[in-house]
This record gives C-alpha cells, sequence and structure tokens, in this order.
C-alpha cells in the first residue's frame, strides 16, 4: 500500500486528458452541467436564505435583559448567538452546494461513464466489451444514472445520520471527526463507480475493496474532498477525478469477482 498511488494517478489522468482530445468532448459536456448545477445552488440558496434561517434564527433569539447586570450576561450569549449564526448559515451553504454538485454529477453520468470508458481504454491498451448503438448508449446510460443516484443516496444517509448525532450536546467534534473521514473515504467510491460499474461489482464488495486499500483510498479521497472545498472548484475537476478513479482501478486493482 502507498500513499503515492493517488498523486501518481491524479498526474497521468490529468496529462491524459491534455493530450487526448477525442476525450475533450466528454470532458466538456459533465463541466457544463455542473456549472449549471453550481449556479442552481447559489441562487437557491440566495433565495431561500430567509426561509432555510428563520427556524435557527428564532432559536437563537436571546431576550433583551431588564436590568443593566443583565447585559453580563446576554452579551456573551449575543456573541455566541452571532457565531452560531454564521456556522449554522456556512452549514446550510455547504450543504446546497455539496447537494447540487452531487446532483450534477448524476445528471452528468452518462457523460462520465463514456470518458471513463474511453480513459481505460486508452491506458490498458485493449478494447472493452461496449455495445455499440444507440440502444445500448440509452441504457448505459440509464444504469449510469440510477447508480449514480444510489451512491448519493448512501451519502446523504450517512451525512444525515452523522449530523443528528452532532445535534447531541459534546459530540460536535466526533461526528466532525467521522463526517470527513467519511467523505474522504466515499471519494473514491464516487470516482471509482463507473469502472467498477462496467465490472459488475456488488455495493458491498466495493466497500470491502476501499477499506482494504485505506492508505491510497483516502490520500486519493483527501485530495477530492480539498477540492470540494474550494466553491466551483470540484465541478470543473470532476472530469479529471472520474478519469484518475478509473486509472486507480487499473493501478489498484478492481475487487475479487469482478468481471
Amino acid at each position: 500500500m502507498s500513499a503515492a498511488t493517488a498523486p501518481r494517478v491524479l498526474r497521468r489522468a490529468a496529462a491524459m486528458l491534455r493530450s487526448e482530445r477525442s476525450l475533450w468532448p466528454w470532458v466538456a459536456v459533465p463541466f457544463v452541467l455542473n456549472l449549471a448545477a453550481f449556479a442552481l445552488a447559489a441562487t437557491a440558496f440566495v433565495a431561500n436564505l430567509d426561509l432555510l434561517a428563520g427556524p435557527f434564527e428564532r432559536l437563537l433569539v436571546v431576550p433583551e435583559p431588564k436590568a443593566w447586570y443583565g447585559y453580563v450576561v446576554a452579551g456573551p450569549l449575543w456573541l455566541l448567538a452571532a457565531l452560531v449564526r454564521v456556522a449554522l448559515l456556512a452549514g446550510l451553504a455547504l450543504a446546497i452546494y455539496f447537494g447540487f454538485t452531487l446532483l450534477g454529477g448524476v445528471i452528468a453520468a452518462p457523460f462520465l461513464d463514456v470518458l471513463s470508458e474511453r480513459v481505460e481504454r486508452i491506458a490498458s491498451g485493449r478494447e472493452l466489451e461496449v455495445k455499440p448503438g444507440v440502444t445500448a448508449f440509452l441504457r448505459r446510460s440509464a444504469r449510469s444514472v440510477l447508480e449514480e443516484g444510489k451512491r448519493a443516496a448512501f451519502f446523504f444517509a450517512v451525512e444525515l445520520a452523522l449530523l443528528l448525532v452532532g445535534l447531541v450536546p459534546g459530540l460536535q467534534p466526533a461526528a466532525a471527526a467521522a463526517s470527513l473521514l467519511f467523505a474522504a473515504l466515499f471519494m473514491p467510491l464516487f470516482y471509482t463507480g463507473f469502472a467498477l460499474d462496467r465490472r459488475g461489482v456488488r455495493f458491498a464488495a466495493r466497500r470491502r475493496w476501499i477499506l482494504g486499500h485505506r492508505i491510497e483510498m483516502l490520500s486519493f479521497g483527501g485530495f477530492a474532498l480539498a477540492l470540494y472545498a474550494v466553491p466551483g472548484l470540484s465541478f470543473l475537476c470532476l472530469p479529471w477525478l472520474v478519469s484518475a478513479g478509473t486509472l486507480l482501478v487499473l493501478e489498484v486493482g478492481p475487487p475479487e469477482g469482478a468481471r
């Protein structure tokens, strides 16, 4: 196991995307779709800010003191409420951003699937068993959207559970650490998904495969998560990460029993 595997496949993917012009159309479409998803995320957040923040605002109201000495207590509470309000709004903004980014990935799944298949064909130097024709493409597209939807639903379910754990006083640091760790492990599960879909790998086998190569996967996932932390950069790098995830499958080796 080596943490250098992830940087290596990322460099190879970047070089391949620069040099192979046949890949460019399959890079451009996911980029445009995710750009639209990011614009929708920003619009939705701004348009619904009062609706989203209203319930939290009411919970954080600190009553006006009736006596001067009440400000000794009220002052720190006002400051704490302001800090919590900023943190909650930032959390809501990130949740909407991540949500629309994942949605953009689901919509772009058919094009990313073709990109992954072509990257694998170039990297391996062999033809893959991919049926030609419009009907076959539509079937692949439906499968890609369905599988991406499953992965997105799984991610949201776990993160929601961790968010609920974080509402318990005193458990916030543990919940935040668990959320970051899970997100780092989820990233390779997402970006290797297309290559593993083609091999018919079941979800349980993918989880075991991820955990069996924790060093490589955490290195790759940590880099991808860092990109997600920069607003707008994730959709720019989505085709790159899918290409790198495909190369990661080839370098690490797919799970046992894969076709």
